[in-house]
């Protein structure tokens, strides 16, 4: 009888390790995904919001602007607007569009000092967001991205002209 109980309890040992290895890679497994995910979608928005900017830039001869027509001054980039012949919002007038901030990031806002025009975002330390915005890092030069942290949140600062 003592046999069958130690058989018992070497197959819900076994068991029991089993489940434990398949919870854990699963796991491993959905933050490399998810973090890939994240920088596959952050580098869309990149592109998108580059071309659209871009394409204010070709159309008016400058950078979008605040309402009325001061600089962007950390302001959301949905509110900006480019100066053309017939002025239009970047909240999706004349196939503008600024896309919504991935989860747990902030809203992208623009900020122009000068002749250098860049829009930001950020995301906590410690997390899936900023890994990815780590690992991005290293696809784009340092006169395009730039990331800062102060402690507690990571700022990326994204140049398009400098």
């Amino acid at each position: 009888m003592r046999k069958a109980f130690s058989l018992l309890e070497l197959f819900i040992a076994i068991a029991f390790t089993g489940a434990i290895t398949y919870v854990t890679m699963s796991l491993i497994n959905t933050k490399s995904l998810s973090k890939e995910s994240i920088k596959l979608e952050l580098k869309s928005h990149l592109n998108l919001i580059t071309a659209t900017i871009l394409q204010c830039k070709e159309y008016s001869g400058i950078m979008p602007v605040q309402i009325g027509g001061s600089l962007a001054s950390n302001t959301l980039l949905n509110s900006l607007e480019c100066n053309t012949s017939t002025t239009y919002p970047l909240d999706g007038g004349k196939s503008s569009f600024i896309p919504t901030p991935l989860n747990l990031f902030t809203p992208y806002t623009a900020t122009q000092l000068g002749s250098e025009f860049y829009f930001s975002t950020t995301a906590q330390i410690d997390s899936y967001q900023h890994e990815a915005l780590e690992e991005l890092n290293t696809t784009y030069s340092p006169n395009q991205y730039e990331l800062t942290d102060d402690g507690t949140t990571a700022t990326l600062n994204f140049y398009l002209s400098r």
